[in-house]
């Protein structure tokens, strides 16, 4: 083999390198590069938002202790009782205790179902059937509204009663009154926050 030869040989050897190197290795190795620079800004960007949410854990925290002490503030207006047959009692004795002072009859009170919740606030309703004229109505609307707990009528409707069967009218017109009544209570032992809902 001459030097000539040689020489060829060499030189097609290196264009068979660098063609190669060029068409193979450098698009493999850009690759690699570029799918590692983009898993790094992934990795990045999920550090940053797990340092963000730290840096916020402070303020739930912060949150969570003002809604406890409002929740605190709030428990002498909530109708007592740690579960739905409790808290219904409750409602309905205190529906029984303004039908009584407002000097309306109660034929019934009964337990309507409710899904109202708020983390451990739970709403309980009762349908009460009473009957007794206006000012009665008037003052057992404002016994419930106005109560030591944080009571609100939902639904109201009234009919007049038998005028044949009233004092030939002489007397004040007996109303039937059908009235639903709301309350909150506070769960024991619940956890987790839902929405408020009717």
């Amino acid at each position: 083999m001459t030097s000539r030869d040689r020489r060829v040989l060499l030189l097609g050897g290196s264009v068979v390198l660098t063609a190669v190197l060029v068409l193979r290795v450098l698009p493999w190795a850009a690759g690699r590069t570029l799918g590692a620079y983009d898993d790094l800004q992934h990795r990045a960007a999920l550090l940053a938002r797990a340092r963000d949410q730290v840096a916020g854990a402070g303020l739930l925290r912060d949150s969570a202790a003002t809604l406890t002490r409002a929740i605190v503030r709030l428990a002498p207006q909530l109708v007592v009782g740690a579960t739905a047959a409790e808290a219904q009692a409750d409602l309905a004795g205190r529906v029984n205790v303004a039908a009584s002072r407002s000097l309306l009859r109660l034929d019934r009170v009964d337990p309507v179902p409710d899904s109202g919740t708020a983390g451990r606030l739970a709403r309980v309703r009762a349908r009460a059937a009473l009957e007794g004229d206006v000012r009665g109505l008037v003052r057992f609307l404002r016994a419930v509204e106005q109560g030591d707990a944080l009571l609100a009528v939902d639904e109201l409707r009234v009919t007049p009663g038998d005028p044949a069967a009233g004092s030939g009218g002489r007397g004040p017109e007996i109303l039937r009154v059908e009235v639903t009544v709301a309350g909150w209570y506070l769960r024991a032992g619940a956890h987790g926050a839902g929405g408020a809902s009717r």
